[in-house]
């Protein structure tokens, strides 16, 4: 019998094409879009460089407005996949960048959608540059969409949703890998319901939610950037070890020994000897 091998890329790919028709479809998609689009914009004002790459799911993104980078690439399961931006072809567990050669990255539920996130991690520490950025998009487990999705893929075995990373242990994977990151942003905490006067309560309602940043959200943004080694960027001083000074004994005359003798002392006591 013939062993059926699903690739990687194909797997990957289909994830990312079913999580786009959410973002595009779902009215809860579509305020996620609009959030992270401006969360994303305010943060990658302080993003200089030459070149970032950007993964995972189209998620409506205005990719020409983030960040100020000269180029911009945007990595792609399927070839002749058209986009405004250059197209590269590869996994996100293996990048096709070289080690140290990207200013910025961003994933876009990259880890969601990743068989092995933990290595897709390890693959963004290695072709960052030092300094370098990294924002990381994904699921929130404890949001009550996350508790529904799972609920769901529980009572459905062959269910295959989006799996959702916890900030705490995003967190833990980002230390071990030796980033820095501030503190997680969490976005679309409740899903547009009714119309009217109930749409309008229930908007600011999660405008609210979102500005005293409640965990409640749907997903949420993480900005982490990869320390440089400690005896490159620690700035501490290194200081010789001070000299205990010994003082001199004495002679058998009891007539201490100078302490110092120049040269032209030197140079006299000889000539008068």
């Amino acid at each position: 019998m013939p062993m059926s091998v699903t690739s990687p890329m194909i797997e990957e790919a289909n994830r990312h094409s079913a999580l786009s028709r959410w973002y595009r479809d779902k009215r809860l998609g579509q305020r996620l879009t609009d959030q992270l689009t401006e969360a994303l914009n305010e943060s990658l004002e302080q993003v200089f460089g030459y070149h970032m790459l950007v993964t995972g799911a189209d998620m409506g993104l205005e990719l020409s407005r983030l960040g100020k980078t000269q180029r911009l690439f945007r990595l792609v399961t399927r070839a002749g996949t058209d986009q405004p931006f250059q197209a590269v072809l590869g996994v996100s567990h293996e990048l096709p960048f070289a080690t140290d050669s990207l200013d910025a990255l961003v994933l876009c539920h990259t880890l969601n959608m990743s068989p092995v996130p933990h290595q897709t991690l390890r693959e963004c520490q290695r072709v960052l540059v030092p300094n370098g950025h990294l924002f990381v998009i994904t699921f929130n487990p404890f949001s009550i969409w996350g508790l529904g999705s799972l609920l769901k893929r529980g009572l459905s075995r062959g269910r295959k949703d989006a799996r959702a990373v916890s900030s705490r242990r995003l967190s833990d994977w980002l230390s071990l890998l030796g980033f820095a990151h501030a503190e997680p942003r969490y976005f679309a905490s409740v899903s547009p319901l009714g119309r009217g006067r109930i749409a309008r309560l229930m908007d600011r309602f999660d405008r609210w939610l979102v500005r005293i940043n409640s965990p409640t959200g749907t997903a949420y943004l993480l900005h982490a950037r990869k320390r440089v080694a400690a005896h490159l960027d620690s700035g501490a001083k290194v200081e010789r070890p001070r000299l205990i000074s010994i003082p001199l004994g004495k002679t058998q005359e009891g007539v201490p020994v100078p302490r110092q003798v120049t040269r032209s002392q030197r140079d006299g006591a000889e000539t008068t000897q």
